[in-house]
């Protein structure tokens, strides 16, 4: 019985780090997923933005029988796309938080198709432990086609 003395320390000392390695293993997946969902959402989101943008572009102007059309007060400034990837970092950052770092848009138009695309790096749980994450959606441009 006197060679068991001590044994269930030794025993504690050797399996605590394993158990940790697997809480933080664990929360960082979570993290990753969290943060895959967020920026997929945040896609979606810039989509549905997107296809309607340029097919109510010409609602943001108003024409005046005095003078040129002029533009409509808090209509937003820029291209519809550059309207489009404001209006989804802003909701990235409602969504997400914090959780995701470094987050960029990118809206293309290919035809008659717009596809965004969000990406980030996702907070670590230890330093050096981040992934990259990205998430796109692509849909049919809304428009009139005779």
């Amino acid at each position: 019985m006197r060679g068991d003395a001590g044994s269930s320390a030794i025993e504690l000392v050797l399996l605590t780090p394993l158990l940790l390695a697997l809480v933080f293993a664990l929360i960082q997946t979570a993290l990753v997923w969290n943060a895959r969902h967020t920026v997929g959402a945040a896609a979606q989101q810039g989509a549905r933005l997107a296809r309607t943008a340029t097919a109510l572009a010409p609602a943001a102007f108003t024409v005046t029988d005095v003078g040129p059309a002029t533009e409509v007060p808090g209509a937003g400034n820029g291209s519809p796309d550059e309207r489009t990837r404001q209006s989804t970092l802003r909701y990235l950052q409602q969504t997400g938080g914090r959780a995701l770092a470094d987050p960029t848009v990118t809206v293309r138009r290919d035809g008659q198709y717009v596809t965004v695309t969000v990406s980030g790096t996702t907070v670590g749980v230890l330093p050096g432990l981040t992934v990259r994450v990205t998430g796109s959606s692509r849909t049919p441009v809304e428009g009139f086609r005779p």
